[in-house]
């Protein structure tokens, strides 16, 4: 797994290649982690790379999802693949989660009111 950022004015943007496993879901929430204490608070996730995702993995999201909440910050998840979608569907992620078609809609769901 490899994961890049970009940092704009209005949010944090991460794009992941790979897969998100048991072996590398800890990398994933330490980095996550480091943004957070940073206050990063308004992050987009780019899982257009991710061709698989573990519990997991779906663990971190949701702790990020929860951790942003706390913070009155806002996170946002695009580009999945169906594959990836259909998990996050089947463990009823799509229903707590903001899960959009592309960047830019993903900055408009994370951009404070």
């Amino acid at each position: 797994m490899q994961i890049s950022s970009e940092t704009t004015n209005e949010a944090l943007f991460l794009s992941i290649e790979g897969q998100i496993n048991g072996n590398n879901a800890t990398n994933l929430e330490a980095r996550l982690r480091a943004h957070v204490d940073q206050a990063s608070y308004r992050i987009a996730l780019d899982f257009s790379g991710v061709d698989y995702i573990s519990s997991a993995g779906l663990r971190v999201v949701l702790w990020l999802a929860k951790q942003l909440q706390d913070h009155a910050g806002a996170l946002a998840l695009y580009g999945l693949r169906q594959n990836v979608l259909e998990i996050f569907d089947m463990c009823g992620f799509v229903d707590i989660l903001t899960i959009v078609e592309n960047r830019e809609t993903a900055l408009e769901k994370i951009r404070p009111a």
